[in-house]
């Protein structure tokens, strides 16, 4: 007996060692890079904040994760082994603040000594294309295919109003908001602009295309009234792009790859940036202080969150429960030194927002919590961010939108033009303040305005007030629901500073008392479904719509749905949607 058990266990040993040099082996050549490679980035559909890892990441639909694009240029940017960087851009659905996180690794790779160059088949095709260009502008050289586009059209702000279809069908809507620019609801209580939401959008436009002509005007090494130029003439064709110099070269991908194979007289194998980035399966046994990376991803939702393709950036949404489980998780480790709060929101649920800015807040008191804002952080995106230590936004992030809105629609005149009538049997001078076949009275309105909405704005300007530093009328005055983009912001001192995720990661570093040079682990929440999960088809990230049809359909969708599952309790929600 005795000796069988042992021949067992020295069976299951030599098993598990041969597996473990088989997984040893397969790691390495798994990550095996040859001298003077050159590392690929194609950008081709939507620029999301996470992606997957590992075997994981083998699974769903092709997009671009900023994390996984940041590992890899950061290590390239130090690896001995990679030569430079080719950028070969497709078709990417990006926000302006994710265009310049894009530039600012592409110029601090290329500040290491290295090449880079970027391919465009089009700046844009049949619609704006200044986020391409932009990125493309921050490398070495552009090239474009001959029959390529060159849209640098500029920014607008497109508003759709239904309030006269809703009075055709027979839809009313009863709708208030607590601040001069919190415009949401124009869509369905407007027929066109106010001249508030006017102002705001005109301000908005203007900034954001100053930022997009002064960063392509610094890259490509121009003047601002060139580029302003040039945005007047587009959409130009790639020949003209390349006699007014705002691209280098016309040449297929083909001709391309060829030329960046031999960049230098030297050849330069080719290395996929995600190949690259990949994890090892063995994890090192060097110990590195750790910062958590919570992933604050999509309008923001009471419950567990997850697939939600028409409303939120990248098809998610921000759930109360597992950001209340990641923040605690971060909280309660003590391996982790510090909290980066990454933040891509248009906002949401108040209830949500404020159950997530309490773990934030708890957290805060107990190690360093930096934000970083991303494309949105808007509304119940910004109201989250508040306890932390540090704000850093891009320029171009859409953020502020202190103000709240909520509402309902009566459709007892739609369902009447159906045939369908209805009646009801209650008691309670307000039972029917939320139901869909009423108006609200004269006193339920005050109640709503000014008990539910008004305390809720009043909150948020005292939550703003505290974290900011500032009086509560001082905050009241670039409230009142406005829109502002990063550099905006700065000035109004509701964020600290302008700089994407690794100035942000420098801060936490400084907080926790780690060396800047130091190097870290950064454990990113909420933990992701594993493959399994993945492969059933129970965790997707897919949409059914186009980017711009999401888009566009958004605001509506998103305020529908505060009528159909009567959540009149305060939305802190910014639907603006810039064509860039």
């Amino acid at each position: 007996m005795v000796r069988s058990f042992l021949r067992k266990v020295i069976k299951l040993a030599i098993t598990a060692i041969v597996l473990f040099v088989i997984v040893a082996v397969v790691d390495y050549f798994n990550h095996r890079v040859q001298p003077n490679s050159v590392l690929v980035l194609q950008l081709d559909g939507p620029v999301v904040e996470r992606g997957n890892s590992g075997f994981a990441g083998l699974v769903g639909e092709h997009e671009t994760p900023l994390n996984r694009v940041r590992k890899a240029l950061i290590d390239g940017a130090a690896d001995a082994r990679i030569a430079g960087l080719a950028v070969e851009i497709y078709d990417p659905h990006m926000e302006l603040a994710q265009a310049q996180e894009l530039c600012a690794m592409i110029r601090d790779f290329a500040g290491h000594g290295k090449w880079t160059a970027a391919y465009m088949e089009s700046a844009g095709d049949f619609g704006p294309g200044n986020t391409p260009y932009l990125v493309a502008s921050a490398a070495g050289n552009i090239s474009m295919m001959p029959q390529g586009e060159l849209n640098l059209v500029g920014v607008s702000v497109r508003e759709i109003f239904a309030r006269g279809t809703l009075d055709w069908i027979g839809i009313k809507p009863d709708m208030y908001s607590i601040g001069k620019y919190k415009t949401a609801a124009n869509i369905f209580t407007e027929k066109d602009f106010t001249p508030s939401q006017h102002e705001e959008d005109q301000a908005l436009v203007s900034d954001m295309y100053g930022q997009i002509v002064a960063q392509a005007a610094s890259q490509r090494h121009m003047s601002a009234a060139a580029i302003e130029g040039f945005v007047d003439q587009a959409p130009m064709t790639a020949e003209q792009g390349l006699q007014d110099k705002l691209i280098d070269r016309l040449e297929y991908h083909d001709q391309f790859r060829d030329r960046i194979k031999h960049h230098g007289g030297k050849l330069h194998p080719v290395l996929k940036y995600e190949d690259y980035a990949r994890d090892w399966i063995i994890p090192s046994i060097r110990h590195k202080p750790q910062i958590a990376v919570v992933y604050g991803d999509g309008a923001i939702a009471r419950g567990q969150g997850g697939f939600d393709p028409l409303l939120s950036p990248g098809g998610t949404s921000m759930g109360s429960d597992e950001m209340v489980k990641a923040f605690k998780k971060a909280r309660d480790d003590d391996s982790i030194r510090a909290v980066i709060f990454r933040i891509n929101s248009p906002g949401g649920s108040v209830i949500a927002s404020e159950l997530i800015r309490r773990q934030v807040e708890l957290t805060a008191r107990r190690k360093p919590v930096v934000v970083s804002m991303s494309g949105y952080a808007a509304s119940g995106g910004y109201w989250v961010a508040m306890p932390a230590n540090r704000v850093f936004a891009e320029p171009g992030t859409i953020t502020g939108s202190i103000g709240v809105l909520g509402g309902k629609f009566n459709i007892a005149s739609a369902a009447a033009k159906l045939g369908i009538n209805s009646g009801d049997v209650s008691r309670g001078a307000n039972v029917n303040m939320f139901d869909s076949f009423t108006d609200f009275t004269p006193a339920q309105q005050q109640i709503f305005t000014n008990q539910i909405l008004g305390n809720t704005y009043q909150f948020f300007l005292k939550i703003v007030a505290k974290q900011r530093h500032l009086t509560v009328d001082q905050v009241n005055q670039v409230a009142q629901g406005r829109v502002w983009t990063g550099e905006q912001a700065i000035k109004n001192k509701l964020v600290d500073s302008l700089g994407g995720f690794d100035a942000a990661l420098n801060e936490a570093k400084r907080l926790a008392k780690l060396d800047p040079k130091q190097k870290v682990e950064l454990v990113e929440l909420p933990q992701q479904p594993g493959l399994i999960d993945r492969l059933s088809g129970e965790s997707s990230n897919a949409s059914v719509l186009s980017p711009a049809m999401m888009r566009l359909l958004s605001p509506a969708i998103k305020l529908a749905r505060v009528a159909i599952q009567r959540e009149t309790l305060g939305q802190a929600y910014c639907p603006l949607t810039p064509a860039l």
